[in-house]
């Protein structure tokens, strides 16, 4: 990790389908998650921005959610960026 680095961004995003359904993932539990890595390196989180994926991404995970029958997809995304304390 280069602590010359004033900001940071990371991307959480949750798991869709069956199996994180009966294991309780959402996708503010991936939030909850990236905040509080962002927390420990140091940073405060400044915004959290609902990520917007293309077309082509939502093409390739519906083909992804046929293929595995339900069982697994990814949801959009949320951008988290925080600045160093």
């Amino acid at each position: 990790m280069n602590r010359d680095q004033i900001n940071t961004q990371r991307r959480a995003s949750g798991r869709g389908g069956w199996i994180p359904l009966f294991s309780g993932e959402s996708r503010g539990r991936a939030v909850q998650r990236a905040v509080s890595d962002i927390n420990d390196e140091g940073y405060r989180v400044v915004f959290i921005i609902e990520d917007k994926p293309s077309f082509l991404w939502m093409l390739l995970n519906l083909g992804v959610a046929i293929v595995t029958l339900g069982f697994y997809w990814r949801s959009p995304g949320m951008l988290i960026i925080g600045e160093r304390v």
